[in-house]
């Protein structure tokens, strides 16, 4: 550039960005004449840019690498920048959002995601051990005597077979069992017996008990006589005219159902019960939880 672009009164040349003069400051020279300075800055045609520019404390000066130059610091009063404000080290804002981030995006949802409510165990043990110990222990033993007698319960509703003239005889299998009766009107002063010519051969089991058949006839229970092998046995009876008996029943068919339903009504008892308290544990332990 030359000197005359510099004195005329053409367009003034750009400042290229560097602060202007000062007013009231007395080294302040109008805009675009020779020796022109800013506050630590020469003009064009001073000194240049190696006086005070960036040869006094920019590459060339004693100013080290990266430190503020004068030429870039901003013009305040006394020299003295103005107050920054402070910066979060961890990176937010001034304003409490991180540095890129905008104010208006939620906050993110906490690390593991949404949480599910728990489920309840001990649950199903409790509902099963209900169902076992108040339902299927009762039906299983229910069930088991109502097998046990249900042939009895049928006879008894047709009626007994009556020995006439006090006596009979009744053919036997080995394991089956009759049960002798004498009429309620008979039954004081009034005694059964049964006898085979196999000796050993049946067991006499004492019974007593009063029976109303269906056809409105009640009888007592004598005895009960159990065949251990196949004979044929004599039934004998004193003080009545019409001694009775029910059967022959198998023995396993009674005694079996008899003692099968309530064992295995007890055993599913006892599991139910078990199951009914460990759902109890389980279940306060998950509220606990």
């Amino acid at each position: 550039m030359s000197d005359r672009d510099s004195t005329s009164g053409g367009r003034r040349r750009p400042t290229y960005g560097l602060p202007g003069p000062v007013p009231g400051r007395d080294d302040a020279a109008p805009q675009g004449q020779p020796g022109a300075q800013g506050p630590g800055v020469a003009g064009y045609d001073g000194q240049g840019y190696g006086a005070q520019g960036y040869g006094s404390q920019g590459y060339d000066g004693q100013e080290q690498y990266g430190a503020p130059s004068p030429v870039s610091a901003p013009v305040g009063s006394a020299g003295q920048a103005p107050p920054q404000p402070a910066q979060d080290p961890y990176g937010a804002s001034p304003h409490g959002h991180p540095v890129g981030a905008s104010p208006y995006v939620a906050s993110a949802p906490a690390p593991g995601g949404p949480t599910h409510p728990r489920k309840r165990r001990g649950i199903i043990p409790l509902v099963v051990g209900l169902v076992l110990l108040l339902v299927i222990a009762p039906a299983v033993t229910i069930g088991g005597l109502v097998w046990s007698f249900g042939s009895i319960v049928s006879d008894q509703v047709s009626g007994p077979t009556v020995l006439q003239g006090s006596s009979g005889e009744v053919p036997m299998a080995a394991n089956e069992m009759i049960i002798v009766y004498i009429p309620s009107e008979d039954a004081a002063g009034s005694s059964c017996t049964a006898e085979t010519p196999d000796q050993g051969s049946i067991t006499i089991v004492p019974t007593s008990g009063t029976v109303t058949f269906g056809d409105s006839s009640t009888y007592e229970q004598a005895i009960g006589v159990a065949a251990v092998a196949d004979t044929t046995v004599t039934v004998s009876c004193e003080g009545t005219d019409a001694p009775a008996y029910l059967g022959p029943y198998s023995v396993f068919g009674i005694a079996g159902p008899l003692l099968i339903g309530p064992a295995i009504g007890i055993f599913t008892g006892l599991v139910g019960l078990v199951l009914v308290i460990v759902g109890i544990v389980k279940l306060v332990r998950s509220r606990r939880s």
